[in-house]
């Protein structure tokens, strides 16, 4: 699971599972939509870029085979 931060006052935090991220698009500035395969859609505060980061650094720790470039 990956930890983002939903939008608002209490900067909430939430633990997402990244193999159910479809995509990720930038919504506007400093957000991110992310719709889930489940069509769920999430806009959390980090760029599409930590949300990969994020993504990469998950699989990494629990050894998934794909490559992650």
């Amino acid at each position: 699971m990956i930890n983002v931060s939903l939008p608002g006052k209490s900067s909430r935090k939430v633990m997402l599972n990244p193999h159910l991220i479809e995509y990720a698009e930038p919504v506007g500035e400093g957000r991110t939509a992310l719709l889930l395969t489940t069509g769920k859609r999430f806009v959390v505060v980090e760029s599409p870029e930590e949300v990969r980061s994020l993504i990469i650094a998950y699989r990494r720790e629990i050894g998934y085979p794909a490559q992650e470039d």
